[in-house]
């Protein structure tokens, strides 16, 4: 499923691979789960939005990915993978 995008997320150049582990705290809701806050390197962001999600089939697992905007108005790509039940910070638009 997919519902909306992160913006030129792949050919903008302040855009950043990561892929590191996150804590994420969700909420599973009528069928649906959405992060509404991450931890990454010490740190703890509150997710102000979700401005795209989808999800990615990997053989029977499925990974959703996630594209939020934090209340600094920051953008990461946040993924959950159903077989090592897991997140991962994937990118991030870093400026400066």
């Amino acid at each position: 499923m997919y519902v909306g995008n992160f913006s030129g997320m792949e050919t903008d150049p302040m855009i950043q691979d990561i892929n590191e582990p996150i804590s994420v705290l969700t909420r599973f809701s009528g069928g649906q789960m959405d992060p509404l806050r991450f931890r990454w390197k010490s740190r703890v962001f509150d997710v102000d939005r979700v401005t795209g999600k989808w999800e990615v089939r990997e053989g029977q697992f499925k990974c959703h990915h996630f594209a939020i905007v934090t209340a600094e108005e920051d953008y990461y790509e946040l993924i959950y993978n159903t077989r090592t039940m897991d997140w991962m910070l994937s990118k991030t638009d870093l400026e400066g």
